[in-house]
């Protein structure tokens, strides 16, 4: 699996590009049923939630990094709410959500940063922003420790719009080149599903889910400078994997 992930990352930049001029392989529907609308807002949500994908340790004031990043969730196109919701087919088979993004040390051991995603293939695209703070910076005998805020929204929403707020505890430790990390969140999101002129009186109106959620995740970071190769493990509604691919230092 981890080698087909890490050929997603290295085409991102440019299926984000070509993909608001492509015809759309698959989007939500405006006519979901309001029990199958729910399921699938509890899955997608914390799977196209902004998880770190990076340790505890402050870039510091000269720091930065570009990425390309990608998730994979093989299992989405299974679920039985799918044939309701979707109407079209996933990419390959399997819900992916690309993103590239930039982030930058300031003073004081805080990070910023700020990313835009879309679901490949579909019709939801995404802006998300992050601001982390380490408290401890870590070293040759103690590991970073950092608390990460984090807000994600639909970008020129369609049928369906989603609102996410995160808060996460990550704990890192470098050796040589690589780093292993770890932690846990809680995301609340706020999913509406706005229906269309032509949609049927029984359906009854547009309709609205909210949910807060705990996640937890895993990862590695292989720091080969040119580039950064992050592999990250992440439980939310479902099990998924990702892969980033950076630049920086």
């Amino acid at each position: 699996m981890i080698s087909r992930l890490v050929r997603v990352p290295l085409v991102t930049l440019a299926l984000l590009a070509s993909l608001p001029g492509a015809a759309r392989a698959w989007e939500v529907r405006s006519t979901a049923p309001a029990g199958a609308f729910e399921v699938f807002h509890q899955r997608f949500s914390t799977a196209a939630y902004a998880y770190p994908r990076h340790g505890a340790s402050p870039l510091g004031v000269i720091g930065w990094e570009v990425y390309a990043d990608a998730t994979y969730d093989r299992d989405f196109d299974g679920q039985p709410f799918v044939p309701l919701v979707i109407d079209g087919d996933f990419t390959g088979g399997a819900l992916s959500v690309g993103r590239v993004g930039a982030r930058k040390g300031l003073p004081g051991g805080f990070d910023l940063g700020l990313s835009y995603g879309q679901a490949l293939g579909g019709d939801v695209k995404l802006v998300s922003a992050e601001l982390q703070w380490a408290w401890v910076h870590g070293g040759a005998l103690e590991p970073a420790v950092s608390l990460r805020l984090s807000g994600t929204r639909t970008l020129d929403p369609q049928a369906y719009s989603l609102e996410q707020l995160g808060a996460e505890i990550l704990v890192s430790k470098g050796f040589a080149v690589l780093t292993p990390y770890l932690g846990a969140g809680v995301v609340r999101s706020r999913g509406r599903l706005e229906r269309d002129a032509g949609a049927p009186p029984s359906l009854g109106g547009d309709l609205e889910e909210t949910d807060t959620q705990p996640i937890v995740f895993a990862g590695a970071t292989l720091n080969l400078l040119v580039p950064k190769i992050t592999v990250e493990l992440e439980k939310g509604e479902a099990v998924q994997a990702s892969v980033r691919v950076g630049f920086g230092f």
